[in-house]
């Protein structure tokens, strides 16, 4: 009897739990997204667990859900990990080859990243994802795979995230006390930006922006390749939380208001009018009129951005994105757009989710809210593109990919 594995991601998100359970056929190489779903989380802030039991329970609600409307366990669980306790750099690693023949194995350039890979970390980190930018032999640089080629000196460019193992480990605690079964955990940027970002977008250089509710994260690519990545700790729930006090009304009110009429640039106010707003105690209303809306959000938004112009300001990049793509569930507001290009310098910038050739699912599952789980499972899945090492939680047998080759060879995965 054929076999069917699950592959699910898990979005830690801001006070949201996100997944999605996907089916990939290794032999015509595609993805197929079964189900998917989203909760509230009130054990999560910012992507660091607060309430271990409180998150352990929606962990269990959400995958156990999904796993009674697909009648099947999910396989393969891989979570996407956010915050700003996460930290990324560049570093350099070498390897001399002293062999006669000369010619590079895998091994000799897995060896080069671990000389990448050791350098000092602060207390308490460790490395979450380690990406390969590119290779050189005997300083010939620009080399993407240096296997079987001859040479002396191996060198290679990496990408490393690191994040607090304290909030790892909680995290990992928090999804394995229902009984998963972590088989990676990545920075969520990494596997958004290859899935939302198109190829020549990372080329000419572009910056990739995450607006979620407690955190943004931001990329840069250059090259084709991600040279700077950060998460800042403010989102867009502050702009509900300056409407849900500006206008003395619930945070559940003002969230719906911010949906429904909000808009962050003058141009986007369609008409004047007046919208009722529910009191505290939704005994009563009062109306406000749009533009007030807007000289709310307009302000936070702009200090929003500006927070992510400094950000880039320190990356050592300010000046290489020409493009930037606006995702994530704040990207959705009308003028977000319009904000990014005037605050951050960039010539164009467009809303984007993940692009849809690479993935058949129901329209649903392209909703923001859907994105980094959506691109976590197709990043996950695409073993055999990617050489990245991610952070395996209580569970250090062999590679990451190593394991899922292992995985889905020779399995039927839309069998019964």
């Amino acid at each position: 009897m054929a076999k069917t594995n699950i592959v699910a991601g898990l979005d830690v998100g801001s006070a949201e739990l996100t997944a999605i359970a996907a089916a990939h056929d290794s032999e015509t190489n595609t993805l197929q997204v079964l189900a998917g779903r989203s909760l509230p989380c009130k054990g999560v802030r910012g992507g660091v667990v607060s309430d271990i039991r409180e998150t352990s329970a929606v962990v269990n609600h959400l995958l156990g859900g999904i796993e009674r409307e697909l009648n099947k366990n999910i396989s393969s669980l891989f979570v996407a990990a956010r915050g700003a306790h996460l930290e990324s750099f560049s570093s350099h690693g070498t390897y001399n080859i002293s062999r006669l023949d000369k010619e590079i194995t895998q091994e000799d350039m897995r060896l080069a990243v671990e000389n990448a890979k050791a350098m000092p970390i602060k207390n308490d980190n460790e490395i979450v994802n380690v990406i390969t930018q590119g290779f050189a032999i005997d300083k010939l640089r620009g080399i993407s795979n240096p296997e079987g080629m001859e040479g002396s000196l191996l060198e290679v460019d990496v990408h490393i995230t690191t994040g607090s193992s304290t909030h790892l480990n909680n995290l990992a605690k928090a999804i394995q006390r229902p009984g998963y079964k972590i088989d990676g955990t990545f920075y969520g940027l990494v596997p958004l930006g290859d899935s939302v970002l198109t190829p020549e977008e990372k080329d000419i250089g572009a910056m990739i922006i995450d607006l979620g509710g407690e955190t943004m994260s931001v990329g840069i690519y250059m090259d084709g390749i991600l040279k700077f990545s950060r998460d800042i700790p403010y989102g867009c729930d502050l702009i509900t939380s300056d409407l849900s006090r500006l206008l003395h009304t619930s945070r559940q009110n003002a969230k719906e208001i911010k949906e429904k009429y909000g808009v962050a640039f003058p141009t986007f106010l369609d008409e004047e009018g007046e919208i009722p707003v529910p009191s505290l105690d939704g005994r009563s209303t009062h109306n406000i009129k749009k533009s007030y809306i807007l000289d709310i959000i307009q302000p936070r938004v702009e200090e929003l951005f500006e927070q992510i112009q400094h950000c880039v300001a320190t990356s050592g990049y300010k000046n290489y994105p020409v493009v930037g793509v606006l995702t994530g569930g704040g990207s959705q507001m009308p003028g977000m757009t319009d904000h990014a290009v005037n605050i951050l310098g960039l010539k164009e910038v467009r809303r984007g989710g993940v692009q849809r050739d690479l993935v058949t699912a129901a329209d649903e599952f392209f909703d923001p809210k859907y994105s980094t789980a959506l691109a976590l499972a197709i990043y996950a899945a695409d073993n055999e593109g990617y050489d990245e090492y991610a952070r395996e939680s209580y569970d250090k047998g062999g590679s990451l990919f190593g394991k899922l080759g292992r995985l889905f060879k020779g399995l039927d995965l839309f069998g019964g």
